[in-house]
């Protein structure tokens, strides 16, 4: 954090950038400090102008505490877009192996939000999108995919209403034309860029991404939500250590396994 001690803005920073938008709790409270880059983000991704987007709210805030605590954290973000929608946003990082069913999961969870007694026709239309560093292997590498419930004999939509979306980070070559004219490209650098020089670059082609940098500098200066990405970053790192220890027990599991065989192999010449 030195080389941000005394910077008032994006361009006296230099150096790594301690924590960057692929910190889910950093992307939440950059977009929920930052309305205004929030929907350039909204407007890009839904391929409208940010003219179009006449209010935007965050429904789940992140409220800030001395010291962070898992209840506290509410890593995806909610947002209701022209009162008329709601985008649920969400960063992953590491493949879980479970990345349809946990979207699947959340934007059932988001849509259903009539009250009781309403008209299922008042439901508003609900889109999950993702931002993950990891292809889906059951997919063909793609960088901005969109599905939506259609008939699977002549692709009619069943309903415009419940839209899944993937932001890959880690094809972001493969962006096609359309992608790179609504902008989704840079956005996706930005979660990508690792030294501030990087983003000032960025942040001179886009206005918006521009908006975002600067509170992302704002918020990297900011002991109590650096205190809060530390221990996303902190649980992160215990997850991977897991994750080690299962796969070398597995592996000694294996080995163990195939001497066994051997053994019983050697076992039934002899005999």
């Amino acid at each position: 954090m030195s080389n941000l001690q005394h910077c008032t803005s994006l361009q006296d920073a230099t150096g790594k950038i301690d924590y960057r938008l692929m910190n889910d709790c950093m992307f939440h409270v950059v977009f929920q400090k930052n309305p205004r880059a929030l929907r350039g983000l909204c407007a890009s991704l839904l391929h409208i102008t940010p003219e179009e987007i006449t209010s935007v709210e965050v429904l789940n805030p992140i409220e800030f505490g001395e010291q962070p605590k898992d209840k506290e954290f509410i890593l995806d973000l909610k947002v209701k877009l022209n009162n008329d929608r709601i985008l649920n946003f969400e960063v992953q990082v590491i493949d879980e192996k479970n990345w349809p069913e946990r979207s699947l999961s959340y934007a059932c969870r988001t849509f259903d939000q009539l009250m009781q007694g309403e008209d299922y026709i008042k439901a508003k239309p609900v889109y999950h999108i993702g931002f993950l560093d990891f292809d889906l292997e059951h997919l063909s590498p793609e960088f901005y995919a969109t599905f939506q419930l259609l008939n699977v004999k002549n692709h009619e939509i069943y309903s415009s209403k419940f839209v899944l979306s993937v932001v890959n980070l880690s094809q972001i070559e493969l962006a096609t034309e359309e992608d790179r004219k609504c902008g989704i490209d840079h956005w996706a650098r930005l979660f990508k860029a690792d030294t501030w020089e990087a983003i000032k670059k960025m942040a001179q082609e886009n206005e918006y991404v521009s908006d975002a940098a600067e509170t992302l500098l704002q918020s990297n200066q900011d002991l109590k939500i650096r205190s809060y990405c530390e221990a996303v970053e902190e649980a992160r790192r215990v997850r991977r250590g897991l994750e080690r220890l299962v796969a070398e027990k597995d592996e000694v599991l294996a080995e163990k396994d195939a001497e066994i065989a051997r053994l019983k192999a050697l076992l039934a010449v002899k005999q």
